[in-house]
């Protein structure tokens, strides 16, 4: 039986070993289930309304399956009533109860003046006393409340103070999805209130030395603050008709978020002015109801029809505040729908919807093994994804063990996968070496390799408690493996395939050190042309094969400014050329002497042909040439 698997293993080896491209090699086809599920990404996602201050909720929640982000609004009062307060007072509650006992993530906006609360002051009552200037305001129950003057040097020194402390106690923490910048405009927003009883006026902006210049500037340096206290942690703005305001913090690195989404669209028609072709730009785009669902009622506005104007933008995210958290628990069950609908396309949804891989290969002791995959994924949410993933392979035995695993990078970075697009990818899995033979379930999943744990959730379904989604059985096979010749020519016959370029002359000549042995001799001139002679290799090249290409070459006669090398040029079935792969320069310091050049490589998963050359390195125009080359290799380390 072990004599019939080996004997079946060589001879599978050897058929392979003759076969050409990746389109002649026994693949598998899936065509993997997609869901529509809400997905828990990091960088996109439903958020719940939570208020200002920490508050439990139901566990068995039902919208814990479209949004797992708590974000908080607290008033600057609350984070800091006195001065020099621990921040960490503030907001560890709320990562102990969010992020360490339920694995969720949070996010933040520090408002320093806001028309729902009821406290006399917003921002606290501390910095006034310490010369903070001020303006009378009432809040939405008429009660007076007590402003900052925001375009004060007074309140942007001690604004940014507290922005870099609050910077210093969250930035990078675990499980901090974004902050807003809150700490100007009405709730934080890019408005002043004009049109709300009771807030801004005219006649007070005007009392107050506003001016736009002013606006402009203090918002630029609340922008830098951020930019410079949260390297590490997603920043977002409330945009606004501030045009020169949004692209200053788009530059700067912040996010755009809005609060005024309609069935007519957002506030000031920002969904098409910035989110749209900012987007492309890595400019991350959030959305917030602009009322509630009770409010919304009364007005007349549908939710369905606000749901999908807000989808027509490339949004990662979406405030859940038609309702508060505790009010979510108890949606109605048309509110629930959208929501989830929302859920289903908000942000990059990745779906791999075609799937081709090596059936079978072979592994050989101390040899890593190769599985070839040829992948199509698309796109199905309404947004960019804004990192760089890469896509692990594994091996999976009967017992659920996985026993070897391949990462791969996407040659099209998913952050180019735009939505609605389709990306067509090959891949080889390299797995690590001393692969046993027998049966295995190949996997496939999605995650960044600089934060372990960070399995992508996909848009199909069969997702394992590892994030790893299954492909279908593939079989390892026994075989023996030893380096394979693909091209080796030593010159000693006088025919010779090799063709030159023009201005070329080709020879098999006597060796000029050794008169017993003979090389090929190219002499000649040249005007335009990268280099002075090719050949075809003989059989097709392996996809993602890993060769060795060498040769001796001796320089005679050659204008020094010349590096001349051996290449191969790798193309693909259809002639496109994919990949250029040279060994390094003949040293021109040593002319007259016979150097071996040699380098290791693996070729392109697409390659299926390929040609040796001697390279020019260069359309410099020479005058004489005079080149020896012998012994020439190219072979084949690693295959299918």
């Amino acid at each position: 039986m072990q004599l019939g698997i080996i004997f079946l293993a060589c001879f599978w080896l050897t058929a392979i070993l003759s076969q050409s491209t990746s389109a002649q090699l026994p693949m598998r086809e899936v065509e993997p289930e997609v869901t529509e599920d809400a997905l828990l990404n990091p960088g996109m996602g439903l958020y719940l309304q939570c208020g200002g201050r920490f508050q439990p909720v139901p566990e068995d929640a039902w919208y814990r399956r479209t949004a797992n982000i708590a974000y908080y609004r607290p008033c600057w009062v609350d984070v800091e009533p006195e001065e020099g307060t621990d921040l960490a007072a503030y907001f560890d509650p709320i990562f102990e109860y969010w992020v360490t006992q339920r694995g969720e993530r949070v996010a933040f906006r520090v408002m320093a003046e806001s028309v729902s609360s009821r406290d006399r002051y917003v921002t606290p009552q501390w910095l006034f006393d310490k010369g903070v200037p001020s303006v009378v305001h009432h809040n939405g129950n008429g009660d007076e409340q007590i402003d900052p003057i925001f375009w004060t040097p007074e309140y942007l020194d001690q604004c940014c103070r507290f922005i870099e402390r609050m910077g210093a106690c969250l930035d990078g923490r675990p499980g901090l999805e974004f902050v807003d910048i809150g700490m100007i405009g009405e709730w934080g927003e890019m408005h002043l209130g004009l049109h709300i009883p009771g807030r801004w006026t005219s006649e007070q902006l005007h009392e107050t030395g506003f001016t736009h210049a002013r606006y402009v500037a203090a918002y630029r340096r609340i922008i830098d603050s951020f930019a410079e206290a949260f390297p590490h942690t997603r920043v977002f703005l409330n945009v606004g008709d501030y045009r020169e305001i949004n692209e200053y913090a788009a530059i700067r690195g912040i996010h755009f978020r809005q609060d005024g989404l309609k069935p007519s669209g957002p506030s000031a028609n920002v969904g098409e002015r910035f989110y749209v072709p900012w987007s492309r730009r890595g400019v991350v785009c959030n959305y917030e109801f602009h009322s509630s669902i009770q409010a919304m009622k009364e007005k007349g506005w549908d939710l369905h029809e606000t749901i999908l104007k807000g989808l027509e933008a490339p949004i990662s995210y979406l405030n859940t505040n038609i309702y508060s958290v505790t009010g979510l628990a108890n949606a109605s069950e048309e509110a629930k729908r959208e929501l989830t609908l929302a859920a289903s396309r908000i942000g990059f949804r990745f779906a791999p919807t075609r799937i081709r891989y090596l059936e079978r290969f072979h592994v050989a002791p101390g040899r890593p093994a190769r599985v070839l995959v040829n992948h199509t994924w698309t796109n199905r949410g309404v947004a960019p994804c804004y990192e760089s993933y890469a896509l692990r392979f594994s091996l999976v035995d009967a017992a659920g063990k996985r026993v070897a695993e391949s990462v791969c990078f996407p040659t099209v970075p998913t952050s180019e996968w735009w939505p609605g697009s389709e990306i067509e990818l090959a891949s080889v899995a390299s797995f690590e070496p001393d692969v046993a033979p027998g049966e295995y379930t190949l996997k496939i999943g999605m995650f960044l390799p600089e934060k372990p744990g960070s399995e992508i959730q996909l848009a199909i379904e069969g997702r394992g408690t590892d994030g790893q989604y299954p492909l279908g059985p593939i079989l390892a096979l026994a075989a023996w493996w030893e380096p394979h010749g693909v091209y080796a020519e030593d010159f000693q016959s006088k025919a010779s395939e090799w063709r030159p370029s023009a201005g070329m002359t080709l020879a098999v000549a006597p060796d000029p050190d050794d008169n017993r042995e003979r090389c090929l001799l190219l002499t000649g001139s040249q005007d335009d042309a990268w280099g002075f002679a090719a050949v075809d290799v003989p059989e097709d090249i392996q996809p993602g094969g890993k060769y060795r290409l060498t040769c001796r070459m001796r320089v005679d006669e050659l204008d020094a400014r010349i590096t001349p090398s051996l290449k191969l040029g790798v193309a693909d079935g259809d002639g496109n050329h994919l990949a250029n792969h040279n060994t390094p320069p003949y040293d021109m310091k040593r002319p007259g002497t016979w150097q071996t050049l040699s380098t290791v490589f693996t070729v392109d998963p697409q390659a299926a042909r390929g040609v040796i050359s001697l390279e020019k390195g260069g359309r410099t125009r020479i005058g004489s040439i005079r080149i020896g080359l012998d012994d020439v290799r190219l072979e084949l380390l690693e295959g299918l």
